[in-house]
């Protein structure tokens, strides 16, 4: 029977575990600029929904809080009438969020790439010296 050499043990835990939590890190961010535009989207629908001139006022208000701060000045601060404002409101929102995930994107490559490198080189420590 063959010894148990814990250096192979630990390259064999590195090559199994390094990519599932990779996979699992890279998840938690992968969905984030769509629920921000999904959120985004109810607040600027809440807009154009109100059912009277108070309630729509304070759903201008409240863009302030749940949209980002150029979208909100877009529907408040425009002159142009309330349908037009909202929808280019909604351009910028996506415009925005296109960026946001690209830039998430590119922050998971980097964590991939950067864990790969990481688990190799942490590999390559375990098995060691070749010993005779």
């Amino acid at each position: 029977m063959a010894k148990l050499s814990f250096s192979r043990l630990g390259f064999m835990l590195c090559a199994f575990l390094l990519p599932g939590l990779i996979g699992t890190f890279a998840s938690f961010s992968i969905p984030a600029p769509v629920i921000d535009e999904q959120h985004q989207q109810q607040a600027l629908d809440a807009v154009l929904a109100a059912p009277d001139a108070s309630a729509q006022a304070a759903a201008i208000t409240a863009l302030a809080d749940q949209v980002d701060p150029d979208t909100a000045a877009i529907v408040s601060n425009g002159t142009a009438p309330l349908a037009e404002r909202v929808a280019a409101a909604e351009r910028n929102m996506r415009a925005e969020v296109i960026a946001q995930a690209r830039a998430e994107a590119y922050k998971i490559r980097l964590m991939v790439i950067t864990m790969t490198v990481l688990g190799a080189v942490f590999g390559v420590l375990l098995m060691g010296p070749e010993r005779k």
